[in-house]
């Protein structure tokens, strides 16, 4: 069965330039380090739970992204009628129609245009995990990604934000997306990280949803030819974030090999049918999990990169989702294929 507009897109082919680029990106940054970069986040971060831990999270982050020479700020809001984490700290315990706060810390590179070049991560966590994968891959991933790009100049603006409350429904990067309208900031693209760094060699170690081979032939064929296992980063993205998606995974094949990367078009987005796939498949929910959500609902373009989650980390929202179980050359790979996409889009001066 083959089902129009599923099939991966053909990647660019990068110069030259390009790929010394990005091998020079990988080369800069130190798997080591960046691995105690995650060591030190604290966990749980829980802004109901552990307020004090995450107050001071904020401004941490907030001092690094400027130390790493961009403008960085809290940008505090609120969420009216909401879901919100009960006084008990597990997870089945979940409130509804609460008010809550929360914290975006937003990193800026202005450029001479307005329009903006995004990548964010979500720093909260469900109570009770280790919050290493879920989602300190993503924040240690900002932090280098600010460290590479501190230094230099782009034609569009760029911004690294670490938003709040995505595992109680996206309110910070809702948030985010208003404020990028009140702004008046076209978003050219937005990348969102979304756990990087659980991989496996083991072969089946990869879990597939139930039909999934239906809607992609291409892509699942390829994942069983490579015997099923858990060694690639995942990228959803919608038409309009086609060519930014291609492009992310044209320069991380140069540092992981053609396996590296599986594209996957969100099933919703496909012409005709996506209405009632989105309906009646149930699988389709795993394509709307994260930040990328309220993007794609504005219609602004942007992908997801995600190791998958629960279809390959067996401590996804529990307690062993500790530094130890990732894999931080995974973590690094993706970082230094998103900069050189950031660089490429946000045309770099220098």
């Amino acid at each position: 069965m083959i089902i129009f507009g599923t099939a991966e897109p053909r990647l660019p082919v990068l110069g030259p330039a390009q790929t010394e680029r990005v091998r020079k990106l990988r080369a800069a940054i130190d798997d080591d380090a960046l691995g105690r970069e995650l060591e030190a986040l604290p966990a749980p971060r829980v802004r109901a739970l552990t307020p004090d831990i995450c107050a001071a999270l904020d401004i941490d982050l907030r001092n690094r992204f400027t130390a790493a020479g961009w403008t960085a700020r809290l940008d505090h809001f609120h969420a009216r009628d909401v879901a919100q984490w009960g006084p008990s700290g597990r997870y089945e315990d979940v409130l509804t129609g609460t008010d809550i706060n929360g914290v975006n810390i937003v990193a800026v590179k202005e450029g001479e245009l307005s329009d903006a070049i995004l990548v964010l991560a979500h720093h909260d966590t469900v109570p009770g995990t280790g919050g290493a994968d879920d989602n300190g891959t993503g924040v240690v991933g900002l932090l280098e990604l600010a460290r590479l790009l501190g230094g230099a100049r782009f034609r569009r603006t760029v911004l690294l934000v670490a938003v709040d409350h995505e595992e109680l429904g996206f309110h910070g990067a809702r948030h985010l997306v208003r404020q990028m309208s009140v702004a008046g900031r076209k978003v050219v693209s937005a990348y969102v990280f979304e756990m990087l760094g659980f991989a496996s060699t083991a072969p089946g170690s990869q879990q597939l949803p139930r039909g999934l081979d239906l809607l992609y032939p291409g892509q699942i064929k390829r994942i069983r030819r490579n015997g099923q296992r858990a060694d690639f980063a995942a990228v959803l993205y919608q038409r309009s974030s086609r060519t930014m998606a291609a492009l992310f995974a044209a320069a991380l094949t140069q540092l992981n090999g053609p396996t590296g990367t599986v594209l996957l078009r969100a099933p919703t987005d496909l012409p005709v049918l996506g209405p009632l796939l989105g309906r009646f498949v149930p699988f389709t929910q795993h394509f709307a999990r994260s930040d990328h959500l309220p993007f794609w609902d504005a219609g602004l373009p942007a992908v997801q990169i995600t190791d998958t989650a629960n279809f390959r980390n067996p401590h996804y929202h529990r307690a062993g989702d500790v530094p130890d179980t990732v894999s931080m050359q995974q973590v690094a790979d993706v970082v230094a294929a998103t900069a050189l996409a950031v660089e490429v889009l946000a045309e770099r001066l220098d």
